[in-house]
């Protein structure tokens, strides 16, 4: 993280898990974003995309979930699904119809003086919604999943509540800080390369692993691999460690309509109950993945939906739109993150 953040901004996520700013979204932008999304049927929700095809989270979480993702995948989805459902009664992953205009008002209004690295991936966007029936969000980190296939622990996001979110209204997030305890996940890339990169059926012209020329059968073969196993084992412990020893280390930003904040996913987070029942809590988000010198390229879609097609330049203060993923064979080598 220290050589994606200017040293001033890393000392603040590590230590309190978060990156407060001045950065807000004006109402308009707000009310544009709320305006797209009412429309959407409650129970939209990807959330159980994630596990049909990334059961390895939910063995991390569970391992009766695990047992029956593994042995009853059917019946597991269809519960997953009911599960999810009283979390979120909206999740929309990757529509991006609003992310380049909240990237283009984020790069206009200083977005890039966070950053010691010059590129940032815009990946996709997220919206939530959840009433006061919902379940609250336990503690837990989003693993970086190697369906994504380019997902690493130093993955950022720009959490935008829509609604305030406050000890009246409830539904803040809480963070553990870096400081405390993270999840390493960096090698999760490593692995990917190694493990594809001896297969030419595998590589674009560039020589870079091509995600979309990944069969289900590939990708499941690479989770089986001792080295996918150990790093699981790895991160399970680490996770477990967390809700034992560190859920009092959590730590709560100010939360208001619009007010930019900058953290990890990737960090151990949790979400508070919703408590006002005449609105619903509303939240958006957008993903960002650095560039590191590892010759992978991005995949191209998202539970179907195209991503990964911005990119952010943070010394030129610039989005630029691709009709496909970014290229990283066209980043230049100086540009890119060590692995």
């Amino acid at each position: 993280m220290l050589d994606l953040l200017k040293e001033k901004y890393f000392n603040e996520i590590y230590s309190t898990g978060f990156v407060e700013n001045d950065l807000s979204l004006p109402g308009e932008m707000i009310d544009g974003i709320r305006g797209h999304y009412a429309p959407k049927v409650l129970g939209d929700n990807d959330f159980p995309k994630f596990f049909a095809k990334n059961e390895h989270q939910a063995y991390m979480e569970s391992q009766y979930i695990g047992f029956m993702m593994s042995n009853f995948p059917n019946v597991a989805r269809k519960w997953l699904k009911q599960m999810y459902d009283k979390q979120y009664d909206t999740a929309i992953y990757g529509e991006c119809a609003c992310l380049e205009r909240v990237l283009q008002y984020l790069m206009d209004n200083g977005f890039g003086e966070f950053f010691r690295a010059r590129y940032m991936i815009g990946s996709y966007d997220v919206y939530l919604r959840s009433t006061h029936n919902s379940r609250a969000t336990s503690y837990h980190t989003d693993l970086p999943n190697f369906h994504h296939f380019y997902e690493t622990e130093n993955d950022l996001s720009v959490f935008v509540p829509l609604v305030d979110l406050n000890d009246e209204n409830g539904g803040s997030i809480t963070v553990l800080p870096e400081s405390k305890l993270k999840v390493p996940s960096n090698v999760l890339l490593k692995l990917l390369y190694d493990h594809f990169s001896k297969d030419p059926r595998y590589l674009d012209k560039d020589g870079y692993v091509d995600p979309d020329k990944i069969d289900k059968a590939a990708m499941q073969a690479f989770g089986k691999t001792k080295a996918h196993q150990d790093l699981l084992a790895a991160h399970k412990g680490v996770i477990s460690m967390a809700l034992r020893q560190y859920t009092k280390d959590f730590r709560k930003p100010k939360e208001k309509a619009g007010k930019v904040l900058i953290f990890s996913h990737k960090n151990f987070h949790a979400a508070e109950p919703w408590k006002n029942e005449k609105m619903d809590r509303e939240v958006y988000i957008l993903r960002f993945l650095p560039i590191y010198d590892v010759k992978i390229k991005l995949t191209r879609h998202l539970h179907g939906r195209p991503v990964n097609n911005f990119l952010l330049d943070m010394k030129e203060g610039t989005v630029t739109r691709f009709d496909g993923p970014v290229d990283m064979a066209k980043i230049a080598e100086g540009e890119k993150l060590r692995i």
